[in-house]
């Protein structure tokens, strides 16, 4: 189930001009890159099923400048696009630590039944 998930994930984020998401980790720090990730997952309120939260992490161009106006203009596609697949609950931008430096990405979390 997991795979199925991750595979259309990717696919959804791949229908935004300029990115390149893959179903699982890799390793890169190049802007326009992303992958899927699982979050954790929750039993639901019903006792039988779990609410899984996924994340899909978008490097974005290394000059912060540069990379929140690729947001301003990418973000509401981006979410549409992954919408389709999950519930968008979260959209983060953040700053990736690498030993090599730090690369701004934006995480987009939501959930999705089991």
């Amino acid at each position: 189930m997991s795979a199925e998930v991750r595979t259309a994930l990717a696919a959804a984020t791949n229908t935004v001009v300029g990115l390149h998401c893959t179903p699982y980790f890799r390793q890169t720090t190049k802007a326009g890159d992303a992958m899927v990730r699982m979050d954790r997952s929750v039993r639901d309120t019903s006792g039988f099923g779990f609410m899984v939260s996924w994340q899909v992490l978008i490097l974005l161009p290394q000059d912060l400048s540069t990379a929140e106006k690729w947001l301003d203009t990418h973000m509401i596609p981006l979410i549409n696009a992954i919408s389709e697949e999950m519930v968008v609950t979260l959209v983060t931008p953040q700053q990736l630590a690498l030993d090599t430096g730090s690369v701004p990405i934006v995480l987009i979390e939501g959930t999705r039944a089991t």
